[in-house]
């Protein structure tokens, strides 16, 4: 009989961890693994693709014959009424279902679904972090404090999944898990979908009124404060009147959409800002793009990142998290200081005044994202990792 796992998650939208988790539960062996998919609902804003995008989700898991249970209460926000209902609901869920494996993503599942999962006695936990929240995205003390429960929740769990060396390695630095329990598996993306666009730039997407000579800096994100794009706003108004063709274009919503424009109105550049919301046909923004910089202030690995590199897309990114890990600076990309908008407009400026250079770290970083970032390599290691953790603890 197949091994039954139950994948956790707060939600399934467009989100790098969603779609990971997604691709994962589509992607198993049936004949060896049977799988549920637990979920919360996406919040109120329309930050990747909100509440459209999970019944999209949920729609793929029904059509390929996988559950999929919605608990209300599984939010990304600290809740304590919610979460002490969440949990005990994952314990009975737990308990009935009766899983060999339960595998945990982000943060807040990961805790809620872990401890839950040790109160139901289940043999294999892995918790894959999809990232971290031990800098920027908190204060000091609820970024200790988060720290804290992670080290605790570590000891609890059969295997750690990482999605680059340079996530791993922060985790260890800071004495969470141990160096034989992670394992390193980057997030697999549909490769073929976003080769088609390398080694060229296409016309602009319905919707992106972009002028046809412009040259297009672009990005694909959350907008929220983690993912830096103030930064690039500032970088833009700084080398708006050396170079008057350039304009950004982010793609994704949340809730800072109309901070950012703000932002640009007090700049003087609102006129070259493209805010232009969530979009069903990324490959083809990145189309539209000359640049693509992701400014994050931390980022695990950044899905969007790997996709604009497989499109053969320069790329200019912040040197924090998992990112190094395979953006090598003037190899196959340029890496910045986060929060630094000085240093990423002379990145930006350099890449414009080496036109040439720029298109082959665009074709160095298309041919640098191979097979391991394929759906398929992510899908056989996670399976790996349960088969280890099984015969580990004497199920399998």
């Amino acid at each position: 009989m197949p091994y039954k796992v139950i994948h956790v998650i707060t939600r399934l939208d467009r989100g790098g961890s969603a779609q990971n988790t997604l691709l994962t539960a589509l992607g198993h062996d049936r004949s060896r693994f049977d799988t549920l998919v637990v979920t919360g609902l996406p919040g109120r804003w329309e930050a990747q693709g909100g509440i459209k995008a999970a019944e999209e989700s949920h729609r793929r898991l029904a059509a390929a014959g996988i559950r999929c249970q919605v608990l209300p209460t599984l939010t990304r926000s600290i809740a304590p009424i919610d979460d002490l209902r969440t949990l005990r609901r994952l314990v009975a869920l737990f308990r009935r279902e009766r899983p060999a494996i339960i595998h945990t993503h982000t943060s807040k599942a990961g805790a809620l679904g872990r401890l839950a999962a040790w109160l139901a006695r289940v043999p294999v936990v892995v918790h894959t972090p999809h990232g971290h929240v031990f800098y920027g995205h908190f204060g000091r003390l609820v970024s200790w404090l988060f720290l804290r429960v992670e080290r605790l929740l570590a000891t609890r769990t059969s295997r750690l999944i990482a999605l680059t060396e340079g996530e791993r390695d922060e985790h260890l630095q800071r004495s969470v898990g141990h160096n034989d329990r992670f394992a390193v598996i980057p997030s697999g993306i549909d490769l073929e979908q976003f080769r088609r666009i390398a080694g060229t730039v296409g016309r602009r997407p319905k919707g992106v009124d972009c002028p046809p000579d412009a040259l297009v800096v672009g990005s694909v994100g959350w907008l929220t404060p983690i993912k830096g794009y103030r930064f690039l706003i500032e970088a833009i108004a700084r080398l708006k009147p050396s170079h008057p063709r350039l304009f950004a274009m982010i793609v994704g919503g949340g809730e800072l959409k109309d901070e950012l424009m703000a932002l640009a109105v007090q700049l003087g550049v609102h006129d070259s800002v493209r805010l232009v919301g969530e979009r069903s046909d990324v490959p083809d923004c990145l189309g539209a793009m000359d640049l693509f910089v992701l400014p994050s202030l931390n980022e695990g690995m950044g899905r969007a990142l790997v996709e604009a590199m497989a499109a053969g897309r320069p790329v200019i990114a912040t040197r924090v998290g998992g990112i190094p890990a395979f953006v090598k600076d003037r190899q196959n990309g340029l890496l910045v200081p986060p929060g630094d908008p000085g240093a990423l407009a002379s990145a930006i400026a350099e890449l414009l005044s080496r036109p040439d250079w720029a298109k082959e770290l665009g074709a160095a970083a298309s041919q640098s994202i191979g097979a391991r970032f394929g759906i398929p390599a992510m899908v056989h290691a996670v399976e790996a990792v349960y088969e280890e953790a099984l015969r580990e603890t004497g199920v399998a």
